[in-house]
């Protein structure tokens, strides 16, 4: 495996190497899915590879293709929007142990595999999970530039939100409680059930407790490597400092949101199809699952005797962790209350549609949100939101027209909305949103940190189309004849 790792080195190096007299990066994304996949992380990731392939990069996706009944690990590429993307079949039937989770050779090899055929000058992971924490390992084995944003908590909690089993939310790693939960969760991976005793590096282990304090000892070991560490929030860098990550390692990064564009398309939506349907509609977006509050929610305003409500859900509704219990209860009740629609998942660009017949955005989350993407998307449209006074959407406190509430709080969130439901029609009208950070802002930070690394681990100055933190084109493309960077009009499937 070793030589194998060294030979797939050399040949990805001097393939960089050669190409030295390039413009633009080869920028690597690691990440579960990709579009047309539907997600928050898929979706920042499509908006960030226009952005970049609008500067002139060369975009590269390794992620998971959980659907296909291939072989695990064989893998399909493709060229989706102008970006090279390979697809590994995988489904996670591989797992014996909690370990399993953390580290797999096979995995690694796949990682290996797409370096050594897409040379890229940078890596930045974005969701190791599907993978496990050692593709960290492999790609710095390989000698590429790497960065990690923590987009969740998975490296901490095999789970993703630290929000345990029976729905207490945990402020830090305590393995004597992840033990129980994970063993709740996934019986077949625990010694004291089904699962193999050893841990992420092949040692011994002796109960549940244990193999949660090794994965998590195995993840700050991986989160050493990379040379950039990124989180969306304040919030979620304090939890990752708490639990081991030195102060200072971790930069925090907001996520961009598709913000200009966005409110413009809301806005044309609302023109073309105005309501005089008399209700006032509520919307949650993204995975209804019980992190998120979406039932105690929906329990809590359906409570109110007002038939102008409704509560309209967009969002995936399956099993949470295996566990189907919670999707059927809200299909149950929507079946009893017609004021509840269930819409399903939906495409990015069926996002603006949804958004303008809107009046009100709710995010009841109950875990520490890392970002809080639909509660972003929502102000970049210009509605009002309701959400959770919990991690990153408490970022969102100077913004007048949202409101933060207790979390887990039916009263209070009945209450406000109650409220809302008798202001005048003129002061739940939309409003922009102001001091929302923009993808394209994001992309032209993220350039500046690949193209240092670039020049420290790499040795090379990259030769750019256009300047650092500028759209000014630099002098060999001042003949474009219009060198703002722009978005292919095939995109406009996407988004």
């Amino acid at each position: 495996r070793t030589r194998a790792r060294e030979r797939a080195m050399t040949a990805g190096l001097a393939a960089i190497a050669g190409r030295a007299r390039d413009e633009g990066l080869d920028i690597g994304f690691v990440s579960m899915g990709f579009a047309p996949d539907i997600g928050g992380i898929e979706t920042h990731l499509a908006l960030l590879a226009r952005e970049f392939l609008a500067r002139g990069h060369r975009v590269h996706v390794l992620c998971i293709d959980s659907k296909s009944d291939q072989a695990a690990y064989s893998s399909r590429d493709e060229i989706y929007m102008g970006v090279r993307v390979r697809r590994v079949a995988y489904r996670y039937q591989d797992h014996r142990a909690l370990a399993d989770l953390a580290v797999r050779r096979a995995a690694d090899d796949a990682v290996m595999a797409w370096l050594a055929e897409e040379p890229c000058d940078v890596v930045h992971v974005h969701h190791a999970s599907p993978f496990g924490a050692g593709l960290l390992e492999a790609i710095h084995e390989m000698g590429r530039p790497l960065c990690l944003t923590l987009h969740d908590y998975w490296f901490l909690c095999p789970r993703g939100q630290m929000l345990r089993n029976d729905g207490v939310v945990c402020e830090e790693v305590v393995a004597s409680a992840c033990g129980p939960c994970l063993s709740a969760t996934w019986p077949h991976l625990m010694p004291s059930q089904a699962g193999e005793q050893r841990g992420p590096r092949g040692e011994a282990i002796a109960n549940d407790s244990d193999a949660a304090r090794a994965r998590t000892m195995h993840s700050l070991e991986m989160l050493a490597l990379p040379a950039r560490l990124f989180a969306p929030s304040k919030a979620a860098r304090d939890v990752y400092e708490r639990a081991g990550i030195p102060a200072g390692r971790i930069e925090v990064l907001p996520n961009g949101v598709d913000t200009h564009e966005l409110f413009e398309r809301v806005a044309a939506a609302r023109r073309s199809a105005l309501r005089d349907d008399g209700k006032l509609r509520v919307g949650i977006l993204g995975s209804a699952q019980p992190s998120k509050g979406v039932l105690e929610f929906a329990r809590a305003a359906l409570a109110l005797s007002e038939d102008r409500l409704v509560i309209e859900i967009h969002g995936a509704l399956g099993p949470y962790h295996g566990d189907p219990s919670y999707a059927e209860s809200l299909r149950r009740l929507a079946v009893a209350d017609a004021r509840l629609e269930l819409h399903g998942e939906y495409l990015h660009a069926d996002l603006a549609p949804i958004l303008a017949r809107l009046d009100l955005v709710c995010v009841p989350s109950l875990w520490n949100e890392v970002f809080g993407l639909s509660a972003r998307e929502a102000r970049a449209a210009g509605l009002v939101v309701f959400a959770s006074d919990r991690g990153g959407l408490a970022d969102l406190c100077g913004d007048p027209a949202v409101r933060l509430l207790p979390a887990g709080d039916p009263v209070a969130w009945q209450s406000a909305l109650a409220e809302f439901l008798r202001l005048p029609a003129a002061q739940r009208a939309p409003t922009a949103a102001a001091n929302l950070r923009g993808v394209h802002a994001l992309a032209l930070e993220l350039e500046r940190h690949y193209v240092e690394l670039v020049r420290t681990q790499l040795g090379r100055e990259p030769v750019l189309c256009f300047e650092l933190d500028s759209d000014r084109a630099r002098a060999r493309a001042a003949t474009v004849e219009n060198p703002k960077p722009s978005r292919p009009r095939w995109w406009q499937r996407f988004f």
